[in-house]
């Protein structure tokens, strides 16, 4: 399974310390490894609000898919904000 996503107002060194908090190791580049499963993190554009700049990166999520549904669930519970 292969799922991509974009997230707004989140670093990528925290969006990989969730990754690492839900039992993924760091490999070369941006890459999180887990348990049947990886994420490719890249950082994207900033997205410009008035004068108020936003940046996201983006995440590929890669492996089995069950694997990769419970990543995403508990990465995007702690990548919620209050206000979006």
């Amino acid at each position: 399974m292969h799922i991509e996503r974009d997230y707004r107002s989140l670093p990528l060194w925290l969006a990989r310390e969730y990754l690492i908090e839900i039992g993924g190791n760091v490999e070369e580049g941006d890459c999180v490894r887990g348990a049947d499963w990886s994420a490719y993190l890249h950082e994207g554009e900033f997205i410009a609000i008035g004068s108020l700049r936003v940046g996201t990166i983006h995440v590929e999520f890669v492996g089995d898919e069950s694997a990769v549904n419970r990543v995403i669930v508990a990465f995007e519970r702690k990548a919620m904000r209050a206000g979006g």
